[in-house]
């Protein structure tokens, strides 16, 4: 009855509406009815987040903060990435060669403290500090992410005297009213590492994690101003576009290698633009038309990182959509997952900012949770990392849901399992006591461990296996577990607990305890 008085349009725009809802529906009944195959998700994936301070998009949620409400707004993000059950934070310490942490070499950041350079806080209060220590706390990693190159983000900049375009102007090349650091100055590398090194010896970072922004990407009728020192270094009479890449080359190299000496246990990693070469430019390159590369534009040749294992893991950020025209995600996962890995992991990064914001692909509520099980299913890809934290406080079609209640419903632990020569770690002893489960470890290891797996199960449950990610219960950094009481159950579980190592590895699994709950 209705239909007949309806316009046209209007009716059109109803259809939409319903088709989109009942699609939605669909798709919350699929993740929230638990009927996806038993032990769906593997023991070991990375599921990261990114969280960006620059311009304050996920944190702090503005300039100036008091300690207080800093130290809040830290444990509400990971509570939430807890939640989700994600387990890797990137965190943005370095957005514009300032720092989010203390530092002898380069000055406090605008974005933190309100005032570049200067500290509104106390020595008893170290932002990435707290950010380590409370992630840890939850069996969450922490990377600390580098910008490499951007030093300002616009060419007129309210710098600190100590602020690196103030103290060496003759390294930056303005491009596009910004401020670079120019690659192709070897002093200019050699400061990089040092501040990374800086970084690494004075916090306990899981790793160090550099994303896509090398040589800027380009703008019409701008040209990168390197000529001179292009013409001063090099040495090797290389084109311009192979001198490029061979400055990019040397930073990913020398900093691998000092990540390495400095803290071994420690992953480096970078996320770069999603397409390496198009076909049409090289036989190796992958079936897409993107009209920048990695090789050719940005002067990051991606495959020679992984192939002389400068790199522990790659993330490319492939922020299009499956059936995308010119970049289709199915074809570039593919393409990445089919690259000789020479022992480099490789995960894909996700455009969590395009769901819901106005693109007609993305408002399917499938895209996502498809994109994250294509991926788990595709042999040589080992997880997702997801951009940006801020995108999870708004509606997502359902994902953040789906996640903490299906798609990551059981823990996973890090798949960057770095090579040691750890002693074995075996858990010596563990016992029920009151309302939580304790174990002991040899006090000459204890610094050897970095978290704790903890496996739960119905006792007598016969499907219990020790490679499977369905029975991982949580993943602690202290030798003990509070238990979740349930007075009406009053089941009998079994608790198991192994030892993960600086470098990841999980070591012997303990003998069980019998909790009634």
């Amino acid at each position: 009855m209705i239909a007949y008085i309806l316009k046209p349009k209007f009716m059109n725009k109803l259809r939409v509406t319903a088709a989109v809802t009942l699609c939605l529906l669909s798709f919350l009944q699929l993740f929230t009815q638990n009927k996806l195959p038993y032990n769906v998700s593997p023991k070991r994936e990375m599921r990261g987040i990114w969280v960006s301070t620059i311009n304050n998009i996920d944190w702090p949620s503005q300039p100036g903060l008091g300690t207080a409400q800093l130290k809040s707004e830290i444990n509400n993000i990971l509570d939430k990435v807890e939640r989700m059950g994600l387990n890797t934070v990137f965190l943005q310490v370095r957005p514009t060669a300032d720092a989010v942490y203390m530092s002898d070499i380069e000055p406090w950041s605008l974005y933190l403290t309100g005032k570049q350079g200067q500290n509104i806080y106390s020595r008893n209060f170290d932002a990435l500090s707290y950010w380590v220590g409370q992630a840890h706390s939850r069996g969450i990693e922490l990377h600390a992410w580098v910008n490499p190159f951007r030093v300002t983000p616009k060419a007129e900049y309210d710098c600190d005297p100590q602020h690196l375009s103030a103290r060496r102007p003759e390294w930056m090349v303005v491009y596009n009213g910004k401020k670079y650091l120019n690659p192709g100055i070897p002093e200019a590398r050699k400061y990089l590492i040092e501040v990374i090194r800086d970084i690494l010896s004075r916090y306990d970072v899981d790793g160090i994690h550099f994303d896509d922004y090398f040589y800027p990407y380009p703008v019409k009728g701008e040209v990168f101003a390197d000529s001179a020192a292009y013409l001063k270094y090099n040495s090797r009479n290389m084109s311009l576009a192979e001198w490029r890449r061979a400055n990019v080359d040397s930073v990913i190299e020398s900093v691998g290698r000092m990540v390495k000496q400095t803290k071994p246990w420690a992953a480096f990693g970078v996320s770069p633009f999603g397409v390496w070469r198009n076909k049409t430019d090289d036989y190796r390159g992958s079936d897409t038309r993107a009209g920048i590369t990695n090789y050719d534009v940005l002067f990051a040749n991606v495959t020679n990182w992984v192939r002389n294992k400068w790199v522990d893991y790659i993330v490319p950020q492939i922020y299009w959509e499956s059936g995308h025209a010119a970049a289709n995600f199915d074809v570039l996962s593919q393409w990445w997952a089919q690259q000789p890995h020479q022992g480099v992991h490789f995960f894909v990064g996700h455009a969590v900012f395009k769901i819901n914001a106005g693109q007609l692909p993305w408002n399917n509520p499938n895209e996502m949770p498809s994109q994250i099980e294509k991926v788990r299913a595709t042999t040589g890809l080992e997880g997702s990392v997801f951009f940006s934290y801020r995108q999870f406080d708004r509606d997502l079609l359902g994902l953040q849901n789906a996640m903490s209640e299906s798609i990551y419903r059981n823990k996973a632990l890090s798949p960057l399992q770095l090579n040691n020569a750890t002693p074995d770690i075996n858990i010596l002893k563990i016992k029920h006591k009151k309302d939580r489960v304790e174990w002991t470890v040899d006090d000459g290891l204890k610094s050897q461990v970095r978290f704790y797996a903890v496996y739960r199960y119905r006792k007598g449950d016969d499907r219990f296996d020790f490679n499977s990610g369905a029975y991982l219960y949580k993943v602690v950094d202290r030798p003990f577990v509070t238990l979740s009481q349930n007075s009406k159950s009053r089941h009998k579980y079994v608790y198991r607990v192994s030892a993960i190592d600086l470098y990841r590895r999980e070591h012997r699994l303990s003998e069980g305890v019998t909790v009634k709950e």
